[in-house]
């Protein structure tokens, strides 16, 4: 069996589906369970995907930013899936992910640029360019794939590919960009702009450009297109070498990304709104079972783990989500309510089908300087909710605190954390979250 998990940094729902920049995955939607109310734990990557890995929320597992070094406990997917004979590996984009996460899911080989002996070439683009940040859809796709289909690979796999093309600032091959994004020029730096915005700006060189501030949303579908193009290669590799028709897959992301200006938010990744914790999720179950089927039931991160531990015949009592195959059968409902966590356990919030209520963990300071909206109750697009909506507000209060107060035996199962030093923190700075 091959349990497959393919994680698309920053992607949003919006752009994944009905924006025209997904011709491949569209294609591919007769075979998959579009899953169209999923929610991340988290608009932080390192936390997201440790809750994705352990079906546990950030309240948990202790997550709360990149910087944090953390051993996967027992009950991890990737960790349960060996004990059974599975042989786990991941690709990531980005090394930081790699040797905070990826090591510990299996070999992890991180397709980051720097890694392996520095030839020439790479040295005169490092001298001329400055450092590559990350790597393309096309490469990580590409070795994962090299590795997956080699003769000597055991029948049952755990692979978990990472794609960062869709992070800030953005990056696509020239003929995507040249597609996408306006030749047009700016009077000012872009990081003027933003700071007349009131948003800050991280030491991207990329924010010394005179170009409008709409180029980087034009880039960010650049990126989005050029990731479906790779996946659809890829996915049409997996057929052809009949590794499709058994597999488990899951395609999401770790969490969504606001534009320009959404909720007083820039090219990043902040707050609890839609924008940014609403994620695609694309089940592909084995045997094409649901296919094509749309299911609109609430359904978060922490579900992934719990279905492919039952489509791989096992039950962890430590898992908090819920069988997906269950719930595309009809046979669970879904979540009634959904939760997420901010980076730096800044805020909370609790959401259903109409609201959400979202409030400040006490006693957190705003590192980030983010100007919140005033309230705690609010419609699902960020609008103040009306003074009629008071009992959904108590109730996703009440909701949240139960929550949060649930389940201590599963945070007794987590070891200590350790700070991510050295060589990490400055790939970390390299990608603007320092």
């Amino acid at each position: 069996m091959l349990i497959l998990l393919i994680t698309l940094d920053c992607v949003r729902t919006d752009h994944l589906e009905g924006a025209g920049l997904t011709p491949n995955l569209d294609a591919l939607a007769p075979e998959w369970t579009t899953f169209t109310e999923a929610f991340a734990q988290s608009q932080n990557t390192l936390s997201s995907h440790l809750s994705m890995l352990t079906s546990n929320y950030l309240c948990r597992h202790g997550v709360y930013s990149n910087y944090v070094r953390k051993d996967l406990p027992a009950h991890a997917l990737s960790r349960r899936l060996a004990q059974r004979g599975f042989e786990t590996r991941a690709f990531t984009s980005v090394d930081f992910l790699a040797q905070l996460l990826g090591n510990q899911v299996g070999q992890a080989d991180a397709r980051f640029p720097g890694a392996g002996p520095e030839g020439l070439l790479r040295k005169i683009r490092r001298r001329l360019l400055g450092p590559r940040r990350r790597a393309r859809a096309g490469e990580t796709l590409g070795a994962g794939l090299r590795w997956l289909l080699r003769p000597e690979r055991r029948r049952d796999v755990f692979l978990w590919l990472h794609l960062f093309d869709a992070h800030m600032v953005y990056e696509a091959p020239r003929d995507f960009l040249r597609s996408h994004v306006a030749p047009t020029r700016a009077d000012v730096p872009v990081r003027e702009q933003f700071r007349k915005a009131g948003w800050f700006s991280p030491d991207f060189p990329e924010y010394a450009w005179k170009v409008p501030l709409e180029h980087f949303p034009q880039r960010y579908r650049a990126a989005v297109a050029y990731q479906d193009a790779c996946l659809g290669r890829f996915f049409e590799v997996l057929k052809a070498r009949g590794a499709w028709d058994e597999s488990l897959v899951f395609l999401t992301a770790d969490h969504g990304e606001c534009l320009l200006g959404d909720h007083g938010v820039y090219c990043a990744h902040k707050k609890l709104f839609d924008t940014t914790v609403k994620v695609p999720l694309r089940v592909r179950f084995p045997g094409g079972r649901h296919a094509g089927e749309r299911v609109d039931a609430l359904v978060q991160h922490v579900d992934m783990a719990p279905t492919a531990a039952s489509l791989a015949g096992f039950e962890e009592p430590l898992y908090e989500g819920r069988d997906l195959s269950a719930v595309a059968a009809g046979r669970d409902g879904g979540h009634s309510v959904v939760f997420a966590e901010h980076v730096d356990n800044f805020l909370r919030a609790a959401r259903d089908r109409e609201w959400v209520h979202v409030e400040q963990v006490p006693g957190s300071p705003n590192k980030w300087g983010l100007a919140l909206e005033e309230g705690t109750l609010f419609r699902r697009d960020g609008a103040p909710a009306p003074a009629r909506a008071a009992e959904a507000g108590a109730r996703l209060q009440a909701a949240l605190g139960a929550w949060l107060s649930s389940r201590p035996e599963i945070r007794a199962a987590w070891g200590e954390a350790g700070d991510a030093e050295g060589e990490i923190a400055g790939r970390l700075k390299e990608l603007g979250y320092m």
